[in-house]
């Protein structure tokens, strides 16, 4: 087409253009399926995670009751907290067991042995409930007491006896009943008190040994059903309350008085024996044991107003010599009282 002289020009080509590092590359559409992501099964994975937990917790507390409870003698510690493991499913449905069970063990031990008692009570609660939601609970309470207490002793009657100027065991209205001194406690200055006198049945008002039953203070009853006689102060008066002359009062000027009363006792059981068989507010382990001056075995009540007598001269009876005080809290005669206990004796059949 062209001429011998015509030039052969090349159009330079553009040089390719470099690739800037953000550009993006993508792979043929046959490497596509490599690239896919795998799906993934949670719920499988979840089903195993509480598998293994499950298992985990199992292990742990056997290996607890193993090597703790076991080797303490095979008992599960009463104070314990197991661990819950809930489960929740919502089936709509609501399961509950309720097992109650109360073990309570009373152990009472009460012993009076020099004034010491001892109390043991031990109460042991255990409650186990089941529901759907497995929870297990354990509960203990043990309590023990101990109690030492000191015996409670009956205390007598609340009286005191009345003013007595001189201290000599003799209350004023008895230094006046007796015509002694009431400022002088020994009135015939014999070394001796006029109360003790009076107690040993001589007379205060005179020395050397002079008997009471001689000095006109005092007169003396006998009982001819009875065969007994007793002192009671002159100035007072002996009435028998019926004919049996089974009971005698002795009556002061005041509201207070002193009676002998006798009582059976057939199978003439000693005094201590017949006076366990009776009724009466007396504590025999508080009462005072003595022999009178006229060799009467007596008994004497805590508060000191009751005298049971007893001889072997009349078995088959027990005289009970006793002070009625009445409503008073101060009394006056508490020697006298004494003193006509002391003088009791039996005499022989006329």
């Amino acid at each position: 087409m062209f001429g011998k002289n015509q030039v052969n020009v090349q159009i330079p080509l553009e040089p390719k253009a470099k690739l800037e590092p953000y550009e993006i590359h993508t792979m043929p559409v046959k490497f596509h399926k490599f690239l896919k992501p795998k799906k993934t099964n949670f719920g499988r994975l979840l089903l195993i995670g509480v598998i293994i937990l499950i298992f985990i917790v199992g292990a742990g507390l056997g290996a607890y009751y193993f090597f703790v409870v076991l080797q303490q003698g095979g008992t599960m510690p009463l104070n314990m907290n197991l661990p819950v493991l809930n489960l929740n499913e919502n089936d709509n449905k609501n399961a509950n067991v309720n097992a109650i069970t109360n073990v309570n063990e009373n152990a009472n031990i009460n012993e009076n042995i020099n004034a010491v008692n001892v109390n043991a009570n031990e109460n042991v609660n255990v409650s186990l409930n089941t529901n759907t939601n497995a929870n297990v609970n354990i509960n203990a309470d043990v309590n023990a007491n101990l109690n030492v207490n000191q015996p409670v002793v009956p205390t007598p009657v609340s009286f005191f006896s009345s003013q007595d100027s001189d201290r000599d065991n003799l209350t004023d209205v008895e230094e006046e009943l007796y015509s002694t001194e009431r400022n002088l406690p020994d009135t015939d200055a014999d070394g001796y008190l006029d109360g003790l006198e009076l107690i040993g049945l001589y007379n205060p008002r005179a020395g050397s040994g002079s008997l009471l039953e001689l000095s006109g203070l005092i007169n003396s009853y006998e009982n001819p059903g009875f065969n007994y006689k007793i002192f009671y102060p002159a100035k007072w008066l002996a009435k028998p309350l019926d004919q049996s002359l089974k009971e005698v009062i002795f009556q002061s000027n005041t509201e207070e008085y002193i009676s002998v009363v006798v009582e059976d006792n057939p199978d003439q059981l000693a005094l201590v024996d017949w006076f366990i068989t009776q009724a009466t507010n007396d504590n025999l382990n508080l009462m005072e044991k003595k022999i009178t001056k006229n060799d009467m075995e007596a008994l004497i009540s805590a508060n000191k107003l009751t005298y049971y007598l007893y001889s072997e001269r009349t078995p088959d009876k027990v005289y009970v010599v006793g002070y009625n005080i009445g409503k008073r809290v101060l009394i006056n005669f508490t020697t006298t009282f004494e003193m006509m206990a002391n003088s009791f004796e039996i005499v022989p059949k006329l």
